[in-house]
């Protein structure tokens, strides 16, 4: 065979295989265009359980509508500002089952707790715990009554001990009533897993500045809870007050 015919076979040959490969080339971006997708949220950083979902830790990613699970979310209002039930890893889809809705507070005494306050147990019985019938969404007086050590008039004796009251905490919401609280998920009048009687501690919520004092008086005095009405939204000033100012 001619050179002549060599180099026209081959230029035969090389012009099909451009032409093939521009058919393939061509097909793959038609598929490609063709492929559905959705955008879903993606974490952007690993967010660990109970967390408040911010801006900074989510993306929405178009994915291959195969590859998106079914509870994913594709709202950015049903993600951002709520919080996580469990980890989502960096890169995973958010899913709704992973999210506690904002309209809920999820199903444990932790979700329970307002923000800015915290869930302190106390120890009670049938007298400082308004004889066990505290119910979980109930509002109570914390009064703690100690032993203040103040100047002895004895210049034998450094120092004596005074048994002051003082109101600790007022219009403490009752979180808890022994290990029964409100499931803020539950249906109505299902909510309180709750059942009257004798209780060893109520779980209050307590303002952070005077969570050490409660457990301060817990440990070194004795607490008693005051029951007050729903309607009731009074706060007085406080004072310390000692048995001879109580008995007048």
């Amino acid at each position: 065979m001619s050179n002549k015919k060599v180099l026209l076979l081959a230029l035969i040959c090389g012009l099909l295989a451009a032409v093939s490969l521009n058919f393939y080339l061509q097909s793959v971006k038609e598929a490609a265009t063709n492929i559905k997708t959705k955008k879903v949220a993606v974490a952007t950083v690993r967010i660990p359980a109970r967390t408040l979902v911010t801006t900074d830790m989510v993306s929405f990613k178009n994915i291959p509508v195969e590859y998106v699970h079914g509870n994913a979310i594709s709202d950015s209002s049903q993600v951002i500002g709520h919080t996580t039930r469990a980890e989502v890893d960096i890169g995973e889809q958010i899913l709704q089952t992973k999210l506690v809705p904002k309209e809920s507070t999820g199903t444990t005494l932790a979700y329970s707790v307002p923000l800015g306050l915290r869930a302190v147990s106390i120890p009670v019985n049938e007298w400082t715990g308004i004889s066990g019938l505290l119910t979980p969404g109930d509002r109570v007086d914390v009064i703690g009554r100690y032993d203040l050590e103040i100047a002895s008039p004895d210049p034998n004796v450094n120092t004596v001990k005074k048994p002051v009251s003082l109101v600790l905490v007022q219009n403490s919401e009752v979180l808890a009533v022994d290990q029964n609280y409100t499931d803020p998920s539950a249906q109505q009048g299902d909510k309180q897993n709750q059942t009257q009687g004798s209780n060893k501690t109520v779980t209050l919520a307590i303002p952070v500045d005077k969570v050490q004092d409660v457990v301060m008086v817990c440990d070194k005095g004795k607490i008693a809870l005051a029951l007050r009405s729903p309607a009731d939204k009074s706060e007085e000033q406080r004072r310390f007050k000692d048995d001879l100012q109580l008995l007048k």
